[in-house]
């Protein structure tokens, strides 16, 4: 879980909606830089500034839930 003032800082850096994605989808709220995208169309970010060590990089899935 992040702190109050992390979280308050990535709000005012990410915006509304997607601060509400973030904290469905991944319980956190993050802001970064957008690196790339894969063939699936996972987007994958990157902060290595104003994160906490190792988890400077994450993935935003385009399927949000898992089917096999």
């Amino acid at each position: 879980m992040s702190t109050i003032m992390r979280t308050l800082r990535n709000l005012r850096k990410i915006g509304i909606k997607e601060y509400a994605h973030q904290m469905q989808y991944m319980g956190d709220t993050k802001a970064g830089t957008y690196i790339a995208s894969d063939r699936y169309g996972n987007k994958y970010y990157e902060n290595l500034d104003d994160e906490l060590p190792l988890r400077t990089r994450w993935v935003d899935y385009k399927e949000k839930e898992y089917d096999p």
